[in-house]
This record gives C-alpha cells, structure tokens and sequence, in this order.
C-alpha cells in the first residue's frame, strides 16, 4: 500500500508541475507575443519581386579588443539589413556594402567613447522595388548615462544612390512657422512637451544648409520621417507627415 500511495503522490506531483509549466509556458508565450509587437523583429524581412531582405548582425566578437587591455568589457550588438536574391549579384553586393557602412557609422564616429554597451536595431520603413528606407534606433551607454539615438538611409535601388532629404521635401525658414504643428506629427519626442522641440527644430532649420541630409530622414509610404537630434538632451525627435 505504501508504494502505492508513494505512486499516486509521484504521478499526482507530476501532473501539478506538468499543469503549472503549460501555464507558465502559456503565459510565457502570450508575454514574448507581447515583446515582438513592442519591437522591431517584425520589421527585419521584406520580400519583393525583385529582391529580399533579412538581418545581419555585429557582435563583441566582430569588434577588435583594444591591445594590453584585459579589463575591457564592451558590449556590441548591431543588427543591420542586407539585401539576397538580386538578379545582379554585383549590385547586390554593392547596396549590401552600403548598408553595412552605415550601420557601423555611427559606431566608427563613437570609437574613442569610453562607452561599454552599445546596442543598434533597424526598422524597414519603406520596402518596395524601387526605394528601400530603414530607419536605425540605437543606444549607447556607459557606467552612469546612457543617450539614444537615431540615423536612416534611403537607397534608389535602380542607381544604388542613397537620396537626400532635399529630393522629397524643400525646407525653408518658414518651415517651422508654417508646417510643424499642421503637417507633421511628433512620432518620437524626447522631452515631455512638445513646445520644447521648438529650439531643436529652428537649429536643423537655420543651419540646414551647412548640413548633409542622407541620414536624418526616412520614408514611410506616402509619409516622410525626419530626425532631429537633441543633442545635449541625449536623444532625438522624430517628425513625421506627408510630403506630397
């Protein structure tokens, strides 16, 4: 009777964790649904008649360590796309080479930094056979601050130039007067009110000619992304509205 009983309490424990951990499981999953809508693994592929896209990435082991340096503890995570089923393999290859050179960009400009986490991820705004736009989130930190920031970059996929900002929309002093608040949407704000984009927005404005705009702009089907870093605040705007 005693093994009995030991066999019915074995199999009775047994069905209780089996229960606990398919609701754990499902709970689990219904959690992870939640993470992917709340991210960007979604909007890593993209097919068209012409051409597909999937990930890249860069890690710790891709970046070189730093001679007679045993304490560095860098973290380097870079996700970025490349292009595959090109009909012009060469061309492929070459839009591939320019999507990867932006990807590091930003690290390569962040490279004296003494930062230890740096984290990039990509979105495919606009994928079709002509335009391909992706826009790149990303962040870096180190012990005691951490800034976010953001940069784009729109190819011709029939030249395999990237375009500028200046081929979709002119920018005018007047810009901010006239169009801000009645034509674009703050998608992304890095302060509690809006007004306070106002001194950000008027720099890009009154120094937008001494700039090159490849970089701070995406597009969105009908819709045109623009972003303004904030600089000393350690993030950016995104503004967005149409641009027909």
């Amino acid at each position: 009777m005693k093994i009995v009983r030991l066999a019915m309490l074995i199999i009775s424990s047994f069905l209780l964790t089996a229960c606990s951990f398919k609701d754990s499981a499902d709970n689990n999953g219904e959690q992870m649904k939640t993470v992917r809508e709340d991210t960007f693994s979604d909007k890593w592929y993209a097919s068209t008649g012409r051409f597909e896209i999937a990930p890249g990435e860069l890690t710790n082991k891709d970046l070189a360590r730093p001679d007679n340096n045993d304490g560095w503890t860098k973290t380097l995570e870079i996700k970025y796309p490349q292009i595959y089923n090109m009909e012009d393999s060469e061309k492929e290859n070459r839009i591939n080479d320019t999507l990867y050179k932006e990807a590091v960009n930003y690290h390569d400009v962040l490279t004296n930094r003494n930062y230890h986490d740096y984290r990039v991820d990509y979105q495919l705004m606009e994928v079709n056979q002509d335009i391909v736009s992706i826009l790149f989130l990303g962040e870096v930190s180190d012990l005691k601050t951490a800034n976010s920031f953001a940069h784009a970059v729109t190819i011709d996929m029939n030249t395999e130039l990237q375009l500028e900002l200046k081929d979709f929309l002119d920018i005018e002093q007047s810009f901010v007067e006239e169009h801000l608040y009645t034509d674009f949407d703050v998608v992304e704000n890095n302060f509690d009110e809006k007004s306070d984009n106002t001194p950000f927005i008027e720099t890009f404005v009154n120094d937008y000619e001494l700039q090159s705009h490849i970089n701070d702009f995406y597009i969105n089907g009908d819709k045109i992304g623009i972003i303004i870093p904030t600089y000393n605040s350690m993030g950016y705007i995104l503004l967005q509205g149409n641009f027909e």
